[in-house]
């Protein structure tokens, strides 16, 4: 297809398609011409994939070039590309988890597979610091019930990416780790909504799932 028709497919104008491929954001398309080229599903996808990652996901530019660079390296290991990616979405870190504290206890009870030098540490602790620095009571019991959740949410995760090629799992593990987290925190912010309301009687109390 060419380049308008991909701006529109993909709801953008073509000034902003153009920006991407000079920025690198959008890999070249098929020269067809010293001014022309053509442009496939693959280029519509990514279009969507910086789009849904500027808005929805609030990332710069920036990081998202960042997390680009890491799916399209040349890495023939379909796990270690997607250690790259997720090393990219955490991007770099100022701190170190110290692993003697009671919160990596919590991570320890939940027998999870993390390395000492998960990019995710630093930014969980950062987290907490932040969280416990303004007086939030963000102790191990509930930690811990965040992280049961995590899980949960985890195994969902984990078992689309399996169902996936190889190829294809990298760019889908971007998205999902950058697009489900508004999700689940409008899902919590909706829950807290209707807990609030159940609190000062105006609802039925809410079904437990039995699963």
């Amino acid at each position: 297809m060419r380049i308008s028709k991909l701006s529109e497919r993909a709801g953008l104008p073509v000034g902003t398609v153009k920006f991407y491929l000079r920025s690198g954001l959008l890999h070249p398309g098929f020269a067809t011409s010293a001014t022309q080229a053509l442009y496939d599903e693959t280029h519509l996808a990514r279009l969507r994939l910086i789009r849904a990652m500027l808005g929805a996901g609030r990332l710069s530019l920036a990081e998202i070039q960042r997390i680009l660079d890491a799916i399209d390296l040349p890495v023939g290991d379909p796990d270690v590309r997607v250690s790259l990616v997720q090393a990219a979405i955490a991007g770099p870190a100022d701190t170190r988890f110290d692993d003697r504290t009671a919160d990596a206890d919590v991570l320890r009870e939940m027998g999870w597979h993390i390395a000492p030098d998960s990019p995710h540490l630093p930014a969980l602790r950062n987290a907490l610091e932040a969280a416990r620095s303004v007086g939030l009571d963000v102790d191990q019991d509930r930690l811990r019930v965040c992280a049961e959740a995590a899980a949960h949410v985890a195994r969902s995760d984990q078992a689309e990416l399996d169902s996936l090629p190889d190829a294809e799992r990298p760019q889908a593990l971007a998205a999902s780790l950058v697009l489900l987290d508004p999700i689940f925190s409008a899902l919590r912010r909706l829950a807290g909504e209707h807990m609030a309301a159940v609190n000062r009687g105006r609802v039925p109390g809410p079904r437990v799932s039995n699963a």
